[in-house]
C-alpha cells in the first residue's frame, strides 16, 4: 500500500481524448542494444549451430531472467533441421550464463545447458501464477519430424507444465491439445483478468499469413475465435501483407503485442521466397520487422496508423539485416520495456538461407535486445506549430498532481518547446485560476514532471465544485506528449481497491463469455432433476423408463 494511487492515461489511441489539434500521433522505435545477448559461442556449440527461436521471462519469486531457445543443426539443406531446447538465465537481462545441466548428450558429453534432445520442439513459456506450484510454468508445444514432412499435415500442438521451468511433464492423456491450427508463429498468453489461457497462432491455410486467436479455461479445450489481426489494410505498403506472428504482453491497463511483419511480393507471396529480386538489395521483399499492435481486451485488435517499425531491420551486414522475430514475451520492468528478439542477418527467402551454406552458422542469428523507455509507444508529436488535445472528463473527486511524460527540451524538436495546460468544464468553461495563463509550462525531457498552476490553490480544493470531473486541454509545442498521469491520495487504499472494482467491472462487462444472456433465464446444461425432458416426465409414478 501506498499514499498515493496513481491513474495513467496513455496516448496510443483516442480512448481519454475528445479532441485532437495539429499534432501528428506519432509511433516511436526502440533503442536497439548493438551488441546480442546471447549467441552461439558456447564450447559445445558447433559451426554448424545457429539460434532459432526462443522465450524469455522474468521470475518474480526468483528475481531471476530466464531464457529458453533453440538451437538448429544445420545438415546442408535449409529445411532439415535439428532443433534442441536449450535454458539460460542473467540478473539484468543482459548479461546471460548457460548452468550445466547435465540431462542431454551432445558430442560425448552432457556438461552442457539444453533440456531436450535433437526432436525439433519450439516452445511458448509462461509463468501460471494461477497453478500450483508444480505447475508454475506451462509450455505450449510443437514437435516436428520427418514423418510428419513426409505426411504433409500441419503439426498439433501440445502442453507440458514444470515446477523449475527445465524439468517438463508432458500429460500423456491429453496431448496433443489442438490439431491442424497452426504451422508455426505462436505464443501463449495468460489474462489475469478473465482467468483464461490465449494462444496467438497462424491460421492455416495460412497464405496469406494472419493471426488468430484460440482461448481456453485449462489448456486442453479450446475455442476458436477467429482472425483478430490481419495484414494489408489502406495504411500498408504493396509488400506488406504477412504476419508471422505476434508475442502479446500487458502494459498498463492495455495489451501490447510485437507483431513480426513480413514483406512480400503483392503479386505472388511465394515467388520471391524462392526467386532473387534483380534489384536485390534494394527491394524490402523477405525482410521482417517487429510492428505494434494494442488492444483493450485481448480479443479486438488494431495498429497505429504510423506503421514505423518498434524494430526495424538495420543496414545490409548487420546482424538484423534480414530479420526481426519477437521473441515471447516482452518484459516490463522499471517503467522500461524489455523487447528481446531473434536477429539474422537473412531475408525469409529460401535463396537468402542458401548463400550462407558455405558460412557458419553460428553468426546467423543471435539473440538481442531493444529498449523501449517507459511509455514511449507512442506520442502526439507538436512541431513548430502549436497543437492541442482536449480530455474526456476526469472522473477523480481528489486530485493531488497531474504528472506528464513528455519531452520538451531543447534538441531534434527545436528550441522553444513545452507543454502547458488548463482545465475546463464539460460545457468548455475555463476552471478560474486553472487556464492556461496561470499554468507553469513544463520544457524539460522526462516522465513524472509535475504540470502546476500559480495559484496558492490545489485543484484537489476545486474538485467538490466539479464532482463529474474535468477536462483537460493540453498544449504543445516543439514537444513530444507520451502519457499524463493524476495521482490521488490515498493512505488507507481506499482509492487503489475503488478503481480495482472499476477495472472488475469493465472485465466482467466486456470480456465474460455470457454477459448476454439475460439473468432470468434458465440455466442451461442438463434439466434440474433429470427432467422434463422431451420424452420424459409424463411416466406415472413407479414406472421406469429404459432409453
Amino acid at each position: 500500500m501506498t499514499d498515493v494511487h496513481a491513474t495513467k492515461m496513455l496516448l496510443i489511441d483516442d480512448a481519454h481524448i475528445l479532441e485532437i489539434d495539429n499534432l501528428r500521433r506519432k509511433v516511436n522505435p526502440a533503442e536497439i542494444r548493438p551488441e546480442p545477448v546471447l549467441r552461439m559461442d558456447a564450447p559445445w556449440d558447433r559451426e554448424t549451430d545457429a539460434i532459432n527461436d526462443f522465450t524469455v521471462l522474468y521470475d518474480e519469486q526468483e528475481g531471476l531472467f530466464k531464457m529458453w531457445y533453440t538451437t538448429g543443426s544445420y545438415d546442408g539443406d535449409v529445411y532439415h533441421w535439428s532443433e534442441r531446447l536449450a535454458y539460460a538465465t542473467s540478473t539484468d537481462g543482459i548479461d546471460w550464463q548457460r548452468p550445466i545441466l547435465n540431462m542431454v548428450k551432445i558430442n560425448g558429453s552432457k556438461q552442457n545447458n539444453h533440456i531436450t534432445p535433437s526432436i525439433n520442439v519450439f516452445p511458448s513459456i509462461i509463468i501460471d501464477p494461477s497453478d500450483i506450484p508444480a505447475r508454475r510454468y506451462k509450455m505450449i508445444f510443437m514437435v516436428t519430424s520427418m514423418e510428419m514432412t513426409w505426411a504433409r499435415f500441419h503439426i498439433p500442438l501440445c502442453l507440458a507444465y514444470s515446477a523449475d521451468g527445465i524439468h517438463w511433464t508432458r500429460p500423456v492423456h491429453v496431448n496433443p491439445v489442438l490439431r491442424g491450427v497452426s504451422d508455426g508463429g505462436f505464443s501463449l498468453f495468460y489474462d489475469s483478468d478473465r482467468r483464461k489461457y490465449l494462444l496467438f497462432v497462424r491460421r492455416v491455410p495460412n497464405l496469406p499469413r494472419d493471426i488468430s486467436l484460440y482461448e481456453s479455461y485449462d489448456l486442453v479445450n479450446w475455442e476458436d475465435c477467429g482472425r483478430v489481426l490481419v495484414p494489408g489494410d489502406e495504411h500498408d505498403p504493396p509488400e506488406m501483407y504477412n504476419f508471422y506472428h505476434m508475442t502479446p504482453f500487458r502494459y498498463d491497463s492495455l495489451f501490447l503485442s510485437m507483431v513480426a511483419a513480413q514483406y512480400t511480393s503483392p503479386i505472388s507471396e511465394t515467388y520471391d521466397t524462392y526467386n532473387r529480386h534483380p534489384d536485390h538489395p534494394g527491394t524490402v521483399y523477405g525482410r521482417m520487422e517487429i510492428q505494434l499492435a494494442y488492444s483493450r481486451d485481448g480479443r479486438a485488435w488494431r495498429r497505429p496508423v504510423d506503421r514505423t517499425p518498434i524494430v526495424p531491420c538495420g543496414p545490409d551486414g548487420s546482424p538484423n539485416a534480414g530479420q526481426n522475430l519477437p521473441a515471447m514475451m516482452p518484459i516490463v520492468k522499471d517503467g522500461r520495456t524489455l523487447v528481446y528478439f531473434l536477429a539474422q542477418r537473412a531475408r525469409h527467402c529460401h535463396w537468402n538461407w542458401i548463400s550462407q551454406r558455405d558460412q557458419s552458422m553460428r553468426d546467423s542469428g543471435y539473440a538481442m535486445l531493444a529498449i523501449m523507455p517507459e511509455d514511449h509507444w507512442v506520442s502526439l508529436d507538436a512541431g513548430d506549430r502549436e497543437g492541442s488535445l482536449l480530455t474526456k472528463p476526469m472522473p477523480f473527486n481528489d486530485w493531488k498532481d497531474l504528472l506528464i511524460n513528455a519531452d520538451a527540451g531543447p534538441g531534434a524538436r527545436g528550441a522553444g518547446g513545452y507543454v502547458q495546460a488548463e482545465l475546463i468544464t464539460p460545457f468548455g468553461q475555463v476552471v478560474e485560476g486553472f487556464g492556461r495563463g496561470d499554468c507553469i509550462a513544463v520544457t524539460a525531457d522526462g516522465r513524472d514532471q509535475p504540470l502546476r498552476w500559480k495559484g496558492p490553490i490545489g485543484v484537489g480544493e476545486i474538485m467538490p465544485d466539479h464532482r463529474g470531473g474535468l477536462c483537460i486541454r493540453f498544449y504543445l509545442k516543439n514537444a513530444k506528449f507520451y502519457s499524463f498521469t493524476v495521482t490521488e491520495p490515498d493512505p488507507d487504499g481506499e482509492k487503489a481497491q475503488y478503481w480495482a472494482n472499476c477495472r472488475w467491472c469493465e472485465v466482467i462487462k466486456h470480456k465474460s463469455d455470457s454477459w448476454d444472456r439475460l439473468s432470468t433465464e434458465p440455466a442451461g446444461g442438463l434439466s434440474p432433476h433429470g427432467g422434463p425432458g422431451p420424452e420424459r416426465g409424463q411416466e406415472k409414478p413407479g414406472e421406469m423408463v429404459v432409453d
